[in-house]
Formats: C-alpha cells, sequence, structure tokens
C-alpha cells in the first residue's frame, strides 16, 4: 500500500492484520450467499468471492478454445461461443446476427471492397447457423478489384455482388465455369505473340523502348496466368535488347501459351469444386487480403494484431522460420466470436495450376492469441508442411 493510500483510510500500518467486511459482504442477502458457498464449496471459495477484483485478475485465467473433432458436430472447427461454424475450405456458417453485424461493420468501412451475405442454413448442435457469403459491395468495386490484379476486365461479370439474386449468382457461376473452357487470356497471349512478331519482322533495329515495353507486357502475362516460378525459370537473364531480346520473346510466348493451355483441365477440375460463386482471389496472400479489405487505417497490413477487428487482419513475419517455406502470412478478418477470428484468404503455392481463381480463397478459424489454437500456431504449422512439401527433392 502507497503512502497516500494509507492516508485515505486512516494511516493504517502495513503490518495491521484485521479483515475488514466489506459492505456489500454484510448485506443480509451477501451474507446468505457467502454462507451458502462455504457449505458447498469451502472457505477458499468465500475468500475468492471476497477478493479484491483486481486481485482476481491477476490469477491465471482459463483459455477458451474452439471445439474440433466429435464436439464440432460434423464441422472442422466451431468457435468457443458456438457462433462460428467451418467445414472444408470453402464453407463457413455463423449466427445470422452476427453476419448483420459484421456487414455493416465492413459497410461503414470505406478502404473495404467487400461486405457479407447470409446463405443457407445449417444446424449445429442446437443452433441454426447460415452460411457466410463474402461479396462486394458493389458492381464499381468488382470491377476494381479485376484490373487492379491485372485480369481480364470480362472477370469482373464473374464476381459475386451484395444483391444479386438467386438466379444471377446461379448464372454467373455457370458463366465462370464456361470461361475456364475458353478462357480471355489465350486471346491475349496470342494478341501479345501478334505483337512480338510484327515487331521482329520490322525494317531497322527496333526501339529499346519497345522490346521493354513488349517484355514487361509478357512478363506481367506469365505471372497472371503461370506464376512467378515460371517467368523466373523460363525468361533469360540478362535480357538482350533489340532484335535479339525480341527473339526470346518470340520463342517465350509460344511456349507459356502451350503450357497454360495444358493446364486448363485441372483448373477446371478445381474450380468445379466449389459450388458457391466465391469471390476470385491471386495466388498470393497479401495480395488476397488487400483485395478483400484494403489497407486497415491502423497501421496498414503489416501489423501484428492479436485480436484484429472485422475489416483488419492477422499477419505473422515467417523469415527464416522453415527453409523453403513462407516469407509472412496475411489474413483478412470477416468476423469474430470471442476469443475467435473467421478470416477469408489465399496462401501462396508454388504447385498451384492457377494463379487467379475461385478455388484460391479459403475459410479459417483461429483461437486466442497464446494459445496452440492461435493464428501464429496454426500458420507456424502450415509454413512447415508447405516447406516440406516445396522442398526440392534430393
Amino acid at each position: 500500500m502507497h503512502a497516500h493510500e494509507r492516508r485515505a483510510t486512516g494511516g493504517e500500518s502495513a503490518s495491521r492484520t484485521t479483515t475488514r467486511t466489506p459492505a456489500a459482504a454484510r448485506s443480509p442477502h451477501r451474507t446468505d450467499a457467502l454462507r451458502t458457498l462455504q457449505r458447498t464449496a469451502g472457505n477458499a471459495a468465500v475468500a475468492r468471492a471476497l477478493a479484491p477484483a483486481a486481485e482476481r485478475a491477476r490469477e491465471p485465467q482459463q483459455v477458451q478454445r474452439y471445439a474440433e473433432g466429435e464436439a464440432a458436430h460434423g464441422f472442422d472447427k466451431v468457435s468457443a461461443h458456438g457462433a462460428i461454424a467451418i467445414r472444408g475450405r470453402y464453407e463457413a456458417y455463423a449466427d445470422a446476427d452476427m453476419i448483420t453485424a459484421a456487414a455493416q461493420s465492413l459497410g461503414s468501412q470505406e478502404q473495404v471492397p467487400i461486405t457479407l451475405e447470409r446463405g443457407a442454413a445449417a444446424q449445429v448442435g442446437e443452433r441454426t447457423l447460415y452460411r457466410v457469403l463474402p461479396v462486394y459491395k458493389d458492381a464499381a468495386r468488382a470491377a476494381a478489384a479485376v484490373r487492379a490484379a491485372g485480369r481480364h476486365p470480362d472477370g469482373a461479370g464473374h464476381e459475386p455482388v451484395a444483391g444479386d439474386t438467386a438466379a444471377e449468382r446461379d448464372d454467373k457461376r455457370a458463366a465462370y465455369m464456361r470461361s475456364l473452357t475458353d478462357p480471355p487470356e489465350v486471346k491475349q497471349l496470342v494478341a501479345l505473340t501478334q505483337r512480338i512478331v510484327a515487331a521482329l519482322q520490322g525494317r531497322g533495329e527496333p526501339r529499346s523502348s519497345v522490346v521493354d515495353g513488349l517484355r514487361s507486357d509478357a512478363m506481367k502475362l506469365a505471372v497472371a496466368t503461370m506464376g512467378g516460378g515460371w517467368v523466373a525459370a523460363r525468361f533469360p537473364y540478362p535480357e538482350r535488347p533489340g532484335r535479339e531480346g525480341l527473339s526470346d520473346l518470340a520463342v517465350i510466348m509460344p511456349s507459356l501459351t502451350s503450357d497454360f493451355l495444358a493446364g486448363l483441365p485441372a483448373v477446371e477440375n478445381q474450380e468445379a469444386q466449389v459450388h458457391e460463386l466465391l469471390i476470385t482471389l491471386p495466388n498470393d496472400c497479401k495480395a488476397a487480403a488487400a483485395q478483400l479489405i484494403g489497407t486497415p487505417p491502423n497501421g496498414g497490413l503489416s501489423v501484428r494484431r492479436d485480436a484484429p477487428a472485422v475489416g483488419e487482419n492477422h499477419f505473422v513475419d515467417l523469415t527464416g522460420a522453415a527453409a523453403d517455406g513462407w516469407a509472412n502470412h496475411f489474413a483478412a478478418v470477416i468476423l469474430r466470436d470471442g476469443p475467435d477470428s473467421l478470416t477469408y484468404e489465399s496462401a501462396a503455392d508454388r504447385t498451384a495450376v492457377i494463379q487467379q481463381g475461385k478455388s484460391l480463397g479459403y475459410f479459417e478459424l483461429y483461437g486466442q492469441a497464446g494459445s496452440d489454437q492461435s493464428f501464429d500456431a496454426v500458420i507456424g504449422s502450415k509454413n512447415r508442411d508447405y516447406a516440406a512439401r516445396s522442398a526440392p527433392a534430393t
């Protein structure tokens, strides 16, 4: 007890051992309750009930945990308070009022382009939860996301938008699946190849700006269709200038087109596994988080948050954590239930057959910070698994 505290209580000595019963404990109802507590739980329980709140706060608190296994009622995970459940990669369910509140929160954040809608119901134990459907707030936001990702403008028509009817959502889904059999990227690849050949057939030495521009377009299209690993393996370095540089591009483009076409059957099968019309996300966790929630105003995406709010994100730096693993991971938070957060995210995968797709996005549930169910713990385990899969064969 500090000196000013002793004066305020009449100058009681630090050695004085007499314990005064708080006024609340001396009331008849309180006294009866304490006697009942003493009979049923013993003196220790009475001492705890009379302990100052600050003292009780210092005692170890029981960690709330999300449920898995049998306790999850046929789902993979159910949040500690039972208001969120996930099954597989593409199904998340939540309490109706929670979805409404999260949608209002996302709607009030101007930098966030998405909101949430409620889908079909599912029974989780004795509770009725509803499918969580991330959608763009409007068509303009969907179009902006497509442009920012460097995708073909037609792709904006395949994105879920708030207010879509069930029939409109089905039509978009069907159109999206048709686009996989005749992807607009093929037209882009052919058109760029024709530009390169035309420049190569021109008279005289091509201007360096022309060569650099065509190389830049080819690299962007290669990244969008096949990923950075393909670019690193196929584009020559150092880059050759002039006609030699154009000749390199003329060789690369047919190979790029051929590899893209060869992967389409796997892409179609992979994307067909997603029955709902999910948002198309990139094969990159930070780009996906930025596409979903923009840049949070309180420090941006690269900020560690133990309990990020709806419209913020989890972040962890994984530098040096595992050879051949991720450098970091970002996950946009779209719902919270007490200590648990529901995210919609994607994770970079060198072996993915697509670089932009609806099957790349997935839901995950993370528990309380500091526990073995926390974001850091779960991602640490996933990172080690990914590193093992990605390690070169010896």
